[in-house]
């Protein structure tokens, strides 16, 4: 994991989450890439009275030039605090859709991980089917990891990897398991058992056994919650474990979704003091 996305807005969330990576990339000998983007203007194009059309263009420039001032301001305060110089840190700045500008930026940078940071005191209503952070996981080539912003860095001694038997098959989670080494962190196999039947557990229990065997890592435990909700049963497991991470699938689309959106009968939720990692389709091969 030798290069970081970060994007941020300039708010505490994101300069959090940035934080964050920092902790992480510090361990890891990583490279952070800074990165902002100005959302396309929606406003309408000026037409004078001799008929032509005038581009509102100062206030793009006005935007920019915000955007560099806060983007040095950023990584100076990022630089002088960092004791570790093998942390490395460099700033981009672009105009346009964001979730596409970041993918093809991952591409390009050839990112091991993205981050994100996410306001808990918003309820996190936003993360949608066509909310930015949906999209930009849904879009980049490698795992995306969304910290609230009320979450301080921890060093990570347990992350749980939720599985479902229906698609989700650990067979290249290289990034994870590099994490978790990192960290020398205890994998924690986890599924949601809707209700208790003994042929159901049995089952469960040997495919799980079945995944951990295929995954080339040494401090891993399999665990099976029973909880009609899968949700609510993870975010049990989590709480009730103390969890540092919590590794879900991109494709498993209900489930994510559902965390960083939870019911107001999900009592505890997880979300507001666990980062979440969302670990892109492509990493995933069946």
């Amino acid at each position: 994991m030798g290069r970081f996305i970060c994007a941020t807005d300039f708010s505490g969330a994101s300069e959090n989450a940035i934080q964050y990576a920092g902790e992480i990339g510090q361990r890891i000998n990583s490279e952070i890439v800074l990165f902002h983007n100005i959302c396309e203007t929606k406003e309408p194009v000026l037409v004078a009275a001799s008929g032509e059309n005038h581009c509102p263009i100062a206030r793009e420039k006005e935007q920019k030039k915000e955007a560099r001032t806060q983007m040095k301001r950023l990584q100076t305060y990022l630089e002088n605090g960092d004791e570790d110089f093998s942390l490395g840190y460099k700033s981009k700045i672009s105009h346009g859709d964001t979730s596409q500008i970041i993918a093809t930026l991952a591409q390009e940078e050839h990112a091991d991980l993205v981050v994100l940071g996410a306001d808990p005191s918003h309820g996190l209503r936003e993360m949608v089917d066509q909310s930015l952070t949906a999209r930009i996981i849904k879009q980049v080539p490698c795992p995306v990891l969304v910290v609230p912003g009320n979450v301080s860095f921890r060093p990570i001694r347990r992350m749980v990897l939720t599985i479902d038997l229906h698609g989700f098959c650990p067979a290249n989670m290289a990034e994870v398991l590099k994490l978790a080494g990192y960290f020398g962190a205890q994998l924690q196999l986890l599924f949601v058992l809707p209700k208790e039947e003994p042929t159901a557990r049995q089952f469960v229990e040997e495919e799980l056994e079945r995944i951990s065997k295929r995954l080339p890592y040494q401090r891993i435990t399999r665990h099976i919650e029973v909880n009609p909700s899968v949700e609510e049963g993870i975010s049990q497991f989590c709480f009730n474990h103390r969890a540092d991470m919590l590794v879900v699938g991109a494709h498993a689309t209900n489930v994510w979704k559902h965390l960083l959106q939870p019911g107001h009968q999900q009592t505890p939720s997880y979300y507001p003091n666990l980062p979440l990692l969302v670990v892109h389709p492509k990493k995933i091969r069946l």
